[in-house]
């Protein structure tokens, strides 16, 4: 979510309206902090945005967007958000002067249906009277499987809801292909064009569908003329998936981060934090320096610096 119209437009869908009311959505920062820790990182992804109140601008409160990793329900999340929430306070303490506060939305894409709990609910059979020591707190839970594509597609900044069609059918490979080829021939029909978010597109795609590689081929040729013309650098590097649906596995841990950051942090973050081994794993699959500057964003002399850096290791 590293554009702020998409991030606006976001949070506009999903937040609750009484919370959305309250929202300056002019005063929007992303920060580039997280409130991650190492084992918070291995289930979640998150963003990180500052508003202020539409009727009290010295009044600031954080939205923490978090995607969860994991492709199956987990009871106990609520308590894994208490220790973010925790974490989020204490960079707050160590950092500034004032706490703010902050409202987690937790962010699902799993094929499984999941009830979200909170942390008083998982403890169905407590005493009232103990209940109140229980450190509860409410989080904005959106499940996007149980979303319907009507409803997606009446969003209507594009980008948002291309990102959340591919997400919504990450588990359902077989459907990709079409709702590529839709979302390319909107982008074509209404001259829509962001080249960096095309591309982490076409990745996560090549990754998680099962296609092959003459019938993603035949895929590029079906996209529309004017929209090759005008993007060619994205379609050079489709037709360069010689290189194996997306380089393998370096690529994975990357553009699944990208667009589960896909949202947050933005779409190439998850390819920058794996820069390094995407360029190793794509070079050992005869990727050209080119390809690999492309999808990493780095200069072809700085992907070569790399590549004989980690020369025999």
């Amino acid at each position: 979510m590293a554009e702020k119209d998409i991030a606006i437009d976001f949070l506009k869908q999903f937040l609750p309206p009484e919370v959305s009311a309250l929202i300056d959505y002019d005063s929007l920062v992303m920060q580039k902090d997280s409130f991650l820790d190492d084992k918070l990182r291995e289930i979640f992804a998150d963003s990180v945005i500052q508003c202020r109140m539409k009727d009290d601008s010295e009044s600031v409160f954080y939205l923490s967007v978090l995607i969860e990793h994991k492709s199956y329900p987990d009871k106990n999340v609520a308590v894994q958000l208490l220790q973010y929430l925790v974490n989020a306070y204490q960079f707050q303490l160590k950092n500034e002067k004032t706490l703010y506060p902050i409202v987690p939305l937790l962010f699902y894409h799993g094929k499984q249906t999941w009830e979200y709990r909170s942390l008083s609910g998982l403890f169905p059979d407590l005493k009232p009277r103990l209940r109140r020591y229980i450190p509860d707190f409410d989080t904005v839970f959106v499940d996007l499987v149980r979303i319907s594509d009507s409803e997606v597609l009446e969003i209507e900044n594009r980008f948002l809801h291309s990102a959340l069609i591919m997400q919504r059918y990450t588990d359902f490979p077989d459907e990709l292909p079409d709702q590529l080829k839709s979302i390319l021939q909107r982008f074509a029909i209404e001259k829509l064009s962001r080249k960096n978010f095309e591309q982490a597109i076409f990745v996560y795609f090549f990754e998680i569908s099962n296609l092959k590689r003459e019938d993603l081929m035949k895929l590029v040729k079906s996209i529309p003329k004017q929209k090759k013309s005008e993007r060619m650098t994205t379609y050079e590097m489709i037709e360069q998936i010689g290189v194996e649906k997306g380089i393998e596995k370096g690529i994975e841990k990357g553009i699944e981060k990208g667009i589960e950051k896909g949202m947050q942090k933005g779409i190439e973050k998850g390819i920058e934090q794996n820069k390094v081994e995407i360029i190793l794993k794509g070079h050992q699959k005869r990727a050209s320096i080119e390809f690999l500057a492309d999808i990493t964003g780095l200069s072809a002399e700085r992907v070569k610096e790399i590549i004989a850096q980690n020369a025999g290791s």
